[in-house]
């Protein structure tokens, strides 16, 4: 099984690097959430990041309660 966080990835892959990309997408959103598809869909063309990339960043967020899911929405769940 690959390793979530190692010394030799990408930095641009890595799932720190891809929440921040996700965060700055909900802070850009009017409401504060993003439907996962679109987020996939806006990632995937911008960055060129691999859905497992943004699979990692979306569980880091949730991991360290910066954002929590109410199908299909990513939703945050701090204030600014």
């Amino acid at each position: 099984m690959a390793d979530l966080f190692t010394k030799d990835e990408n930095f641009a892959k890595s799932a720190p690097y891809i929440g921040s990309e996700i965060l700055k997408q909900i802070q850009s959103s009017e409401d504060g959430r993003v439907s996962i598809f679109d987020l996939v869909r806006n990632l995937r063309k911008s960055n060129k990041v691999s859905v497992r990339s943004i699979y990692y960043g979306m569980i880091f967020l949730y991991s360290v309660d910066i954002v929590k899911f109410d199908e299909p929405y990513l939703i945050k769940n701090v204030t600014d």
